[in-house]
């Protein structure tokens, strides 16, 4: 007699899997870039949202309640460092973890760079930015 193996579970419907990945808002004005930090983000098994400017990045923030935002700092019109000072006047830095992704990151303030998660300065490892967003999110994870 032989033991049947146990029938693979049916894997949830795509919308369903997408609802348990967790949202990453990629705050970045330069389209190669975004494009790459939201596929690795993809790969690594989050839910990238993409914006160019600070405006709206402030606009998505609310709207999508992100688990995680990366920002560049050197945005057009409302610059990054402007961004990160009106996300934390909303909300503690505890509950909306910041990892800021720029090539100026020498130009966040002591207190600046007291209130985000991580700072990488581009050029940066797609490893180490994963394993950034990875150990943020499993901090604000419930």
């Amino acid at each position: 007699m032989f033991d049947t193996p146990p029938p693979n579970p049916p894997h949830p419907p795509p919308a369903e899997q997408a609802a348990k990945k967790r949202a990453v808002l990629v705050v970045e004005d330069d389209p190669s870039i975004a494009l790459l930090i939201a596929g690795i983000l993809e790969d690594a098994g989050y839910r990238p949202h993409i914006v160019g400017d600070g405006r709206r990045a402030l606009q998505v923030v609310r709207e999508l309640q992100p688990a995680v935002v990366t920002l560049d700092l050197e945005l057009p019109g409302m610059d990054g460092r402007t961004v990160l000072r009106r996300l934390l006047a909303e909300q503690p830095a505890e509950r909306l973890p910041i990892v800021v992704v720029s090539g100026s990151t020498e130009l966040l303030s002591r207190e600046e760079r007291q209130c985000v998660a991580r700072a990488l300065t581009k050029p940066f490892d797609l490893t180490d930015l994963v394993e950034a967003i990875d150990e943020v999110a499993a901090q604000e994870a419930p």
